[in-house]
């Protein structure tokens, strides 16, 4: 769900092609623009799992498990130190924002596949 420029750009370079940029193009990212704003929330889970997970798969991919972990370990603690202080004040919307960053480096460092789906039933 993240890092694919990246991976695409890496593994271009590892073949020993070339990659071109076009100064005057222009792209306008509407981030979650897709989804009902109601489920802002569920997004914003998805989204904090999925890129500690991405990002943990992509440094495994190219660099390797040890270098997956080291460079995943500052954000991994970082969020469990966030947990603990949004769970401590009460603050469950947080609390939980940082749960999933933990979940997913967790399940990343466990090797399971991408699979933390919002849940869009709130009706």
């Amino acid at each position: 769900m993240y890092l694919e420029n990246d991976d695409l750009c890496k593994r271009l370079i590892d073949c020993g092609e070339n990659i071109y940029a076009v100064p005057n193009s222009k792209i306008k990212h509407l981030g979650a623009k897709s989804v009902d704003e109601k489920y802002n929330y569920e997004i914003e889970l998805s989204r904090n799992w999925h890129w500690v997970w991405s990002k943990f798969y992509y440094n495994k991919k190219h660099f390797g498990f040890f270098s997956a972990l080291l460079n995943g370990l500052p954000s991994f603690v970082s969020a469990s130190i966030r947990f603990i202080f949004y769970s401590l004040i009460i603050n469950r919307k947080k609390s939980k924002i940082y749960l999933n960053r933990i979940l997913g480096f967790i399940n990343a460092l466990l090797g399971r596949k991408s699979s933390y789906r919002p849940n869009l039933n709130l009706d």
